[in-house]
């Protein structure tokens, strides 16, 4: 049984540089591209939200 493909979306973020390099550093230190962090940040965020309700 083959799996349902993910159908992912690209968006244009705009973010202090400062925050870029912290975000990219951070990502780096955890052998992680950048995009993979941002994700896993957002899914933490939205857990979090989702939990307050």
């Amino acid at each position: 049984m083959s799996q349902p493909k993910v159908q992912h979306e690209r968006i244009t973020l705009r973010i202090p540089q400062l925050l870029h390099n912290k975000a990219k550093a951070k990502a780096e230190a955890q052998h992680s591209s950048l995009n993979s962090f941002i994700v896993r940040a957002i899914e933490r965020a939205a857990m979090l939200k989702g939990k307050q309700l």
